[in-house]
């Protein structure tokens, strides 16, 4: 039922929100549609024309994905629906990704499960390079160790927040 209400709110604030606020244009929307009539694409700009979203839908109406993108036009979220409004993998084994990015330059890439959980995370050096890859189930890696490497070829820190449990926590 939560993944429901998420997944309804999020296509609400991307796609329903008003296209006017005091007098002023706020977004533009342009539809594409099936033979039957109903929507096959949106595609949302903001005033200036710049890109900030489009959602894919099947013959039904039923959004089946959604892309965000951010001022530079960078695609900065991906996310995959079945006919219920709920995550659902693709073919690559996730059902959303986000990208996170300064200015032009990718500096992480995380995918998500079905759940929301995050199951791979791959961070990327100033020119672009990958650093390193941590999967959800990997025992091997040492966050220590990528860290100093991460530094060593220039790369920054980028936050993120996960708020599985861990062994070590629950020992204090």
């Amino acid at each position: 039922m939560v993944r429901y209400f998420v997944a309804f709110i999020l296509i609400i604030s991307v796609f329903a929100g008003p296209a006017y606020s005091n007098g002023n244009v706020k977004d533009l929307k342009l539809f594409e549609y099936w033979d039957s009539g109903a929507v096959r694409k949106c595609s949302v700009y903001d005033v200036n024309g710049y890109l900030k979203a489009k959602a894919y839908c099947r013959q039904d109406g039923t959004v089946e994905k959604l892309e965000r993108y951010d001022r530079h036009g960078n695609k900065t979220e991906v996310a995959f629906y079945d006919e219920k409004g709920m995550l659902k993998s693709g073919i690559d084994g996730w059902a959303a990704t986000k990208w996170y990015y300064e200015g032009y330059t990718l500096m992480a890439e995380i995918a998500y499960d079905e759940d929301g959980r995050p199951i791979e995370r791959k961070y990327y050096t100033e020119g672009g390079k990958l650093m390193y890859r941590q999967y959800r189930d990997d025992d091997r890696f040492n966050p220590y160790e990528s860290a100093a490497m991460a530094m060593m070829l220039g790369g920054r820190n980028v936050a993120y927040n996960d708020t599985s449990p861990r062994p070590a926590d629950s020992a204090y």
